[in-house]
C-alpha cells in the first residue's frame, strides 16, 4: 500500500492543540496499560499477550514469547510469528524484554553505527540471545523485478553466539501499519516520531540525554558489564595545581556517595580548574551484527 505522508501532515496540521493533546493522552494511556501488563507477566514468567508461561508453545496460536526460546521454538516456526505480528510488535517485545535485564545498554541502536544505506540496523540482547533487525533502502523499496518486490526487513537470531535464524533465511514483510509508521518517521520527522517508550529505549536515547543530566543522575558501577556509559575525564589545573590528596578525596567521595568521579570533579573544581568529561557508550553494549547485501547480477 502506497503511503502519502504529506496527506498525514495535512491532517495533523488541521487538528487543534486540544485534539493533538487528547490523541497523545489516549496513546500514552494505552501504552502504559500494556507496559504494566507486560511487567506483571514478565516477573512471573508469563506472556502478557497470550497469558501462557514463556516455557509453553501452542503451534496453533503463535506468540511473540516464542522468540525468548524458553519453549521448543524452531526456526521453521518464525513465519508463523511474523505473519501474525508486524515489525513494530516484534521489535517492541524484544526491546521491552531486554530492558528488564539491563536498562538501555542491551540495545545498540546508535545512529553513528548505522550505515546511511540502512533504514533499520540494530541489535538487541537478552540473556544469551541476540536479535538483529536490518533493512536497507533497497529492502524498504522492495527488490523490483524479482519475487521479493515488496518492502521487507531481515532478521537474525543468535543463541549463545551460535546461528539460529540467519539474515538470508527470511524476507520478512512489513505490515501496512509498519510502513505508515516508518515512512512518516522518515519523511515527516519534524512532527512524527516513532519510539518504543521508555521501556523500549536503547543506547541512542541514552546518548541523547543532556550531558549535565547524565553526570548528575548516573551512579557508579563497579561492574563494567552493568554500565550504560563510559566516562573519560580530563582536569586542566595548570594555573592552580591540585594535590594528589585532593584527587584521592574526590575518589573517596565518589565511592561514598555513589556518584561518578566526573560529577564530583565538576562540582568541586568548577571555579578552580577546567574539567572536561567525554561520555561514550559502555564497552559492554552488543555490537550491531552486520549483513552483507547481495548485489543482483
Amino acid at each position: 500500500m502506497q503511503q502519502d505522508t504529506e496527506k498525514y501532515r495535512q491532517i495533523f496540521e488541521s487538528m487543534s492543540p486540544e485534539e493533538v493533546e487528547e490523541m497523545n493522552r489516549l496513546n500514552n494511556e494505552e501504552h502504559q496499560r500494556q507496559v504494566q501488563a507486560f511487567k506483571a507477566g514478565y516477573e512471573k514468567g508469563i506472556c502478557y499477550l497470550c497469558g501462557k508461561p514463556f516455557k509453553t508453545i501452542s503451534k496453533d496460536n503463535p506468540c511473540l514469547h516464542w522468540l525468548l526460546r524458553q519453549c521448543k521454538f524452531e526456526k521453521k516456526d518464525f513465519p508463523k510469528v511474523y505473519e501474525k505480528y508486524g515489525y513494530g510488535n516484534i521489535a517492541a517485545f524484544v526491546r521491552w524484554c531486554a530492558n528488564q535485564e539491563k536498562l538501555l545498554s542491551n540495545i545498540n541502536d546508535l545512529d553513528d553505527e548505522r550505515s546511511e544505506r540502512k533504514v533499520l540496523s540494530y541489535t538487541v540482547k537478552w540473556k544469551n540471545i541476540e536479535w538483529t533487525f536490518d533493512c536497507s533502502k533497497n529492502d524498504f523499496d522492495g527488490h523490483q523485478g524479482t519475487s521479493i518486490n515488496y518492502p521487507h526487513y531481515h532478521f537474525q537470531m543468535r543463541i549463545d553466539g551460535r546461528q539460529f535464524i540467519n539474515f538470508n533465511d527470511f524476507h520478512v514483510p512489513f505490515t501496512d501499519y509498519d510502513l505508515f509508521v516508518l515512512k512518516n518517521s522518515i519523511e515527516q520527522s519534524d512532527w512524527f516520531k516513532q519510539d518504543f517508550g521508555a521501556i523500549g529505549s536503547g543506547m541512542q536515547k541514552a546518548v541523547s540525554v543532556d550531558l549535565n543530566d547524565i553526570l548528575e543522575h548516573t551512579t557508579r558501577s563497579d561492574n563494567e558489564d552493568e554500565a550504560v556509559y563510559h566516562f573519560s575525564t580530563m582536569i586542566d589545573a595548570r594555573d592552580n595545581p591540585i594535590s594528589g590528596e585532593e584527587i584521592y578525596e574526590m575518589q573517596q567521595e565518589a565511592e561514598r556517595t555513589g556518584k561518578s568521579f566526573a560529577y564530583i570533579a565538576q562540582k568541586r573544581l568548577k571555579d578552580r580548574a577546567k574539567v572536561q568529561t567525554v561520555v561514550s557508550p559502555a564497552d559492554s553494549i552488543p555490537d550491531i551484527a552486520s549483513r552483507t547485501e547481495h548485489k543482483r547480477r
